[in-house]
């Protein structure tokens, strides 16, 4: 929707083939609502480029287009004295990618947030939270009144190169035809499935999309926090972390477990295993106001057993597709990091 938005407001012909039948239901619309700060990830990476930059934008974007938003602030914390040295490697890699953290006392933490109860925290003030669907809706608003057409309930089917164009079959019910000078992968979760059916492309330019599925549980008591609190993240996931919306309704999550296929059933047997890992920085949470509430899947292209993978943005240059732009493995901190690859993605055509 990103891309959309700013091609079509420097005046390209643009259309959105969207298969569900409204925007932003896969990815989108499961996640933390997260605005990152882009202290994690390698300072060369797209991820931190696009995470960092996209963090100045989407704030100002919010308040531009009056989308309920906050910077609330956060906490990433390590609950036991032997994770302080973590602690310390994600403070350092977040100054060298030019990100604000401060290192807090245990006494700066009480006071901010009493019920932690931890050997340790940075807190990063640029990270917040956003109303997701707001900033869908307000995308999709943009890219329609500088002429452009969200065709939804439309299947994607294959491309082939005509010419100098693309001839792209489509579905949204019956099968039809369209012709595109430039053709975007940007399918998420599909997007695996969408790069394989384009015949010009060769096999080794398609990354395979591993499911990273992610149980949110909501809690049912007052929230007694400020500030989002993360734990030290993991390679593949930034931990149980405390986060809630703008109704301030408090849940944690995600999880990471890897699925075969996309399902949003919600495992309910996970519950202990959110109870212990929250109970390393807060105590005094009552499992029994501990109850299911959402799943999301993260489109990975990293094996479980492999290092954290940056995004994959190809252009022309790389696949020798003229007019083809492909892109996959946009996850976390995907949303943050949308209107700064928009711009960039839109900058190349």
């Amino acid at each position: 929707m990103s891309i959309a938005k700013f091609a079509a407001e420097k005046g390209k012909k643009v259309l959105v083939l969207e298969q569900e039948s409204r925007a932003g239901e896969g990815v989108s619309s499961r996640n933390s609502g997260v605005i990152h700060a882009g202290m994690y990830y390698p300072k060369e990476s797209l991820k931190t480029k696009f995470c960092v930059e996209g963090n100045r934008m989407l704030y100002e974007y919010a308040e531009l287009k009056k989308i309920s938003h906050k910077k609330t602030g956060k906490f990433i914390v390590a609950s036991h004295k032997n994770e302080l040295a973590n602690l310390e490697k994600i403070f350092l890699q977040g100054k060298s990618n030019g990100v604000s953290l401060k290192k807090c006392s245990l006494e700066e933490i009480k006071k901010k947030e009493p019920e932690l109860d931890i050997a340790g925290a940075l807190f990063s003030p640029q990270t917040g939270i956003i109303d997701v669907p707001e900033l869908i809706t307000s995308l999709e608003g943009d890219i329609q009144h500088h002429d452009g057409v969200v065709s939804f309930n439309t299947n994607f089917l294959s491309a082939k190169r005509n010419g100098n164009a693309f001839s792209i079959k489509c579905s949204d019910g019956s099968e039809f035809e369209i012709e595109t000078s430039i053709l975007i992968n940007s399918a998420g979760l599909s997007s695996e499935n969408v790069s394989s059916n384009i015949s010009a492309l060769k096999k080794e330019f398609t990354h395979k999309i591993y499911f990273a599925k992610g149980h949110y549980f909501k809690y049912s008591g007052i929230n007694p926090f400020d500030s989002l609190v993360y734990p030290l993240p993991s390679e593949s996931s930034q931990g149980l972390h405390v986060g809630f919306d703008i109704s301030r309704q408090l849940r944690f999550g995600p999880d990471i477990t890897w699925v075969d296929e996309i399902d949003y059933v919600f495992d309910e047997s996970l519950k202990e295993k959110f109870v212990c890992s929250i109970h390393n920085y807060w105590p005094g949470m009552e499992p029994e106001r501990l109850h299911p509430d959402y799943c999301g899947i993260r489109p990975k292209i990293q094996k479980p057993s492999e290092k954290m993978q940056d995004f994959s943005i190809q252009f022309p240059k790389d696949h020798k597709i003229e007019g083809f732009i492909n892109l996959q493995g946009i996850e976390s901190p995907g949303i943050t990091s949308s209107l700064a690859i928009g711009k960039y993605v839109s900058s190349m055509i």
